[in-house]
């Protein structure tokens, strides 16, 4: 896979928080993608209940997200708040090691999102800030190109370690060791692009001047992201159908390379066409991945419905940080991102609600319900693009 184009090459702070991103999904990725087998069977929890863990702990990390983007924007730095965000992060991954009930894995799991989302919002905001308007779809693509080979890289490891140790508590302890590497690279390379010192001063009536098409965007965000519940379903879809649980991250770092590879290039051909459009494709796949996961035969469609929901999130959620970066102003970007994860952060609760109901109803429920929300999601952005021709 090729990571280093020449166009970014002096950019060191771009860089920095690429790889950084690509520890910070490593770290995750082996904690979380073991974490819903370690619930349901080593603590027996309800997929009822393994839902409410996941949405709230969602919920609380956009909530987190919220705040820290208004606090980029007020206090005019968002190193401080990533770096903030990155050693919580550090701090919560033992408590996995030594959870002994669901009350200890659900604090765990929602301090480890709030950590995560007090340096998401500033880490997207920067992004923005240092890079122009006409390369943001390739930055964004480049940074979730990287995220996304984290996820491989953390998944595959799980997969060893587990399958050596048979110890779901060892794997999260090793989780620690990529949160250490990110906090080194932080301190050492990303600092504050100084123009935003230089910047209107932050003010909440400044809201009312964003942009109609950014308002636009954010509804139908709500709608598609009720569709986008906890990638635990899929594991648990993949564990009806024979996978095991040494194997099941396998499947995430399918889901991951087709992610990874997708990410960038989708990025830089979105710079030069019409963004909704690129983004319309990838909500057809995920209409596709949906309709796999309900109908499938045997364990290899479900196989292919991890890949695909891989290429849909390549195609797509760089994409949606895209939209919202350029479609707001500059002194108010940790703001727009801010809100744009608090609707993120109510939809994806009601989501992972609805899924869990769904899924202990019937075999394949979440996936019924996904497929219903993208496919009005997919409807209420095809008549944006047509606005906006």
């Amino acid at each position: 896979m090729k990571f280093i184009p020449s166009d970014y090459q002096e950019n060191r702070v771009l860089w920095a928080i690429c790889w950084v991103t690509f520890l910070w999904s490593m770290a995750s990725l082996m904690v979380f993608s073991l974490l819903p087998t370690f619930l349901t069977e080593e603590l027996h929890v309800s997929k009822t209940t393994l839902g409410f863990i996941e949405g709230t702990a969602i919920f609380m990390a956009f909530m987190a997200k919220v705040f820290s983007g208004v606090l980029s924007d007020v206090f005019k730095t968002r190193r401080s708040l990533i770096i903030t965000g990155t050693i919580g992060t550090l701090m919560v991954k033992p408590m996995f090691a030594l959870s002994c009930g669901v009350w200890s894995v659900f604090w765990a799991r929602t301090l480890d999102r709030i950590s995560k989302g007090i340096r998401s919002a500033p880490s997207d905001a920067l992004i923005a800030d240092i890079t122009p308007k006409s390369n943001q779809g390739s930055s964004y693509g480049m940074r979730y190109t990287l995220e996304t080979s984290g996820f491989v890289m953390g998944g595959a490891l799980a997969s060893v370690l587990y399958g050596l140790t048979h110890s779901y508590r060892v794997v999260f302890w090793c989780s620690l060791l990529p949160g250490i590497c990110a906090i080194l690279v932080l301190f050492k390379f990303v600092q504050d692009n100084t123009a935003i010192r230089a910047q209107a001063a932050w003010h909440w009536s400044e809201i009312r001047h964003l942009p109609k098409k950014y308002w636009q965007i954010l509804g139908g965000i709500f709608i598609l992201m009720q569709a986008r519940f906890s990638e635990a379903f899929l594991n648990l879809r993949a564990k009806e159908f024979g996978w095991s649980v040494a194997l099941i991250p396998l499947l995430f770092v399918g889901y991951n390379i087709v992610c990874a590879n997708t990410a960038w290039p989708i990025g830089k051909l979105s710079d030069r066409t019409n963004r909704l459009r690129v983004f319309l494709f990838g909500l057809l796949v995920l209409v596709v991945a949906n309709i796999i996961m309900i109908v499938a035969p045997n364990k290899w469609f479900i196989l292919g419905g991890f890949l695909l929901c891989g290429l849909h999130m390549g195609m797509t959620h760089g994409m949606l940080s895209t939209l919202v970066a350029e479609n707001t102003l500059p002194h108010l970007r940790g703001t727009a991102f801010a809100m744009y994860y608090f609707i993120t952060g109510v939809a994806i609760l009601l989501g992972n609600t609805t899924a869990g109901f769904l899924a202990d109803q019937i075999k394949g429920g979440a996936f019924y319900g996904g497929l219903v929300f993208t496919s009005l999601a997919g409807l209420y952005f095809y008549k944006l693009a047509k606005e906006h021709e």
